[in-house]
Formats: C-alpha cells, sequence, structure tokens
C-alpha cells in the first residue's frame, strides 16, 4: 500500500510511525510538503489514525503492488527459475555408469562397448534398460545374466558371469634326496616307483592324476608319503697345487676430508696395481673442530703357489667332508650309517662322506 502525502510537519510524522514500529518501504521525500511511502496491508488503520490526527492535507491512493518480495528478489527468483530449468535440463544426461558383479570381465572394456554403442556419461542417453542388456549380452558369451536400472543421472548395471571350468595342472610329486624306496603311502595321485627301487633327487614319484573306472585319467593333486634309505652324500677336494692371493706389501693410500658431513677435498693417489684389496675406515682429524677424513687404503696382492701335503692335511679335508655331509642332513630322521672314503685322482685329494638316514624321500 502506498501513501502520496502534502502537508507540513510530515518529518515529524514519519519519527512517529517509526516509533510505532510501523514498516515504512521507498520512502522518498519530493520537498518539505509532499513526499510518499509504502506500508504493509496490517499497518494501514494505524497509519491512517497518525494521519488524521496530523491534520494535513494528503492524497491517499491505495495501490496492490508486487509482492514485496517478489519485488525485491527478482535476481533470486530468476536464478532459481533458471535452476530449476537447468535441473531438469541436465537430469536427462547420464553422468555415471556403475558396474557391479564383474570377475574375470573388465569394467573399462565394458565401459568402452557401452560408448561405442553410443552409450556414455556427459550426453544424454535415450537408449532403453533392455536395449542396454541386449547389448551386452550380444558382446559378451561370459556374461550369463544382465539388469540395468536407470536412477537418476546414474545407469546401474548388476551382471553375473558363467563359470568358466579350467582343469588344473598339478606337478607331480619328486623326490628331494637320492635314496631307495622301502614303503608308499599314497593319499592320491598314481605311483610311478614300487619299493625297492633307487630314486635321485628330481626323479617323479607320484603323478597327479587318478585312473577312473572307464579307464580315463583325472587330474588330482597328488599327495603321499614316500619312505627309504636316503642318501646324504658330501664331497670335498684339495689340489696338491694351489694359488692364491697375497699381499706384496706394497700398498697406496687416499683421504677424503669432510667437515661434519660436508666433503670437503680429496687427497688422490693413482691406483697402478692389476690386483689388489682395500681396507677403509674413519678417523678424527682434530678434536677442537668436528674435521674427519675417509682413509681408503688399496694393498697390492700377487699369486702365490702353495703345494699341500696330502698326508698332513688328510684329517682336515675328511672333517670338512663330514661337517658338509651333516648340514646336509633333514630334521626328524633317523641315522643308519656313516662313511667317509678318501682317493688320490690327478694330483687332487678327494674326500667324500656318504651318511645313510631313514626318512621321507619327498619332503
Amino acid at each position: 500500500m502506498r501513501f502520496d502525502l502534502h502537508g507540513y510537519n510530515l518529518d515529524n510524522l514519519i519519527k512517529k510511525l517509526y516509533l510505532k514500529k510501523v514498516t515504512l518501504y521507498n520512502v522518498t521525500k519530493y520537498s518539505n510538503e509532499h513526499l510518499t511511502f509504502e506500508i504493509d496491508d496490517k499497518d494501514e488503520k494505524k497509519v491512517r489514525r497518525y494521519i488524521a490526527n496530523f491534520k494535513v492535507k494528503s492524497t491517499l491512493r491505495k495501490i496492490k503492488l508486487i509482492p514485496k518480495f517478489i519485488a525485491t528478489n527478482v535476481g533470486i527468483l530468476i536464478g532459481v527459475f533458471l535452476g530449476i530449468i537447468f535441473a531438469i535440463f541436465v537430469s536427462n544426461y547420464t553422468w555415471q555408469i556403475r558396474i557391479y558383479g564383474t570377475i574375470e570381465l573388465s569394467e573399462a572394456d565394458i565401459i568402452q562397448v557401452l560408448k561405442d554403442n553410443g552409450i556414455s556419461t556427459g550426453k544424454i542417453n535415450l537408449t532403453s534398460s533392455e536395449d542396454i542388456e541386449s547389448i551386452l549380452l550380444n558382446n559378451y558369451d561370459r556374461i550369463a545374466q544382465v539388469s540395468v536400472i536407470k536412477q537418476g543421472t546414474a545407469i546401474i548395471i548388476n551382471l553375473s558371469e558363467k563359470l568358466v571350468y579350467v582343469e588344473t595342472e598339478y606337478e607331480p610329486i619328486v623326490a628331494k634326496f637320492n635314496g631307495i624306496i622301502t614303503d608308499i603311502n599314497i593319499i592320491t595321485g598314481t605311483s610311478n616307483v614300487k619299493i625297492g627301487d633307487y630314486v635321485n633327487v628330481g626323479d617323479q614319484l607320484v603323478l597327479p592324476f587318478n585312473i577312473n573306472s572307464n579307464g580315463e585319467k583325472v587330474s588330482v593333486e597328488p599327495l603321499a608319503e614316500i619312505k627309504g634309505q636316503i642318501f646324504i652324500i658330501n664331497k670335498t677336494e684339495l689340489k696338491r697345487t694351489e694359488y692364491v692371493l697375497q699381499r706384496t706389501g706394497k700398498s697406496i693410500v687416499t683421504y677424503k676430508y669432510k667437515l661434519f658431513d660436508l666433503n670437503l677435498f680429496s687427497g688422490k693417489s693413482k691406483n697402478s696395481f692389476a690386483l689388489f684389496e682395500t681396507v677403509s675406515y674413519n678417523e678424527n682429524v682434530s678434536r677442537l673442530i668436528p674435521l674427519s677424513r675417509d682413509v681408503i687404503v688399496y694393498y697390492e696382492l700377487a699369486p702365490v703357489e702353495i703345494l699341500h701335503d696330502f698326508d698332513a692335511e688328510k684329517d682336515d679335508l675328511i672333517e670338512k667332508s663330514r661337517t658338509g655331509a651333516y648340514d646336509l642332513l633333514p630334521a626328524y630322521t633317523r641315522m643308519i650309517d656313516e662313511q667317509t672314503s678318501v682317493s688320490v685322482l690327478d694330483d687332487t685329494m678327494y674326500a667324500t662322506t656318504i651318511i645313510t638316514i631313514e626318512g621321507i624321500i619327498n619332503d
């Protein structure tokens, strides 16, 4: 409601209305004797009473205006309207494609197949759910069932793949030691040896299949326990003439100086040795400052001929052979026998230790 007033003491009238908590809108003062303002419809009676009390000449014009909210929030309303239009527009687009149930199939590959058929994110997809299901079934023999649901801006695909039987190839059980078979206990699989057979490391003991009533081979994982006398063999040798590298007594020293962890400089010497070994260490240079240096020493080496005395070193060679054999023994076995023999061939002495035990050959 709008008032257009002419008269005197209009400022006092405005103050009076403010004091009475009348909300005025768009107050426009043209002169000391002329102003206009707008009010809420609920304050009409109150304003009329105060206009009469002030005894002013006035012309009253009641106008039904656009609601205040609309008049003062045109921009917001336009934005809301455009937002609704935009929401309706984009709701026809597909922004997500979610795939569930894949095992062997690639989700990326399915997405590409859909894209090749005009179904992708970021565009309007008018293809029905039934047609999408047909596209997937026609492109993948591995899909047993598929259901497609359009939910908002997302396409949700649930599928199940066909079970594909792949025959597993099992490995045979092989001998882990050299020995003679004394007992065979097979749970699954087919024996490839019999009691009394001598087997070497790597020989196949149990084959990975069973024979059914029709005489056909059925692939199985072989399980068995094959016992026997196991021979643990260790052989060592000693050549009468041996060449070893020894230091000649000549050496070259280089230095790398450091302050804290900062490399300062190096005192390098040219290493001209054909054969050498190095020894390095760090040492402090000063007790007052954290100055240190890395010392690298190059020792010259030269081959030296050594002649071994077989009689004097025979016992050491035998002990070395026995120690090596015992290091090869498996756990949870029972020893039966131990023998060590010594022989000399072509200026080389050999010591061979054979330990006989009872145990599981395939473990």
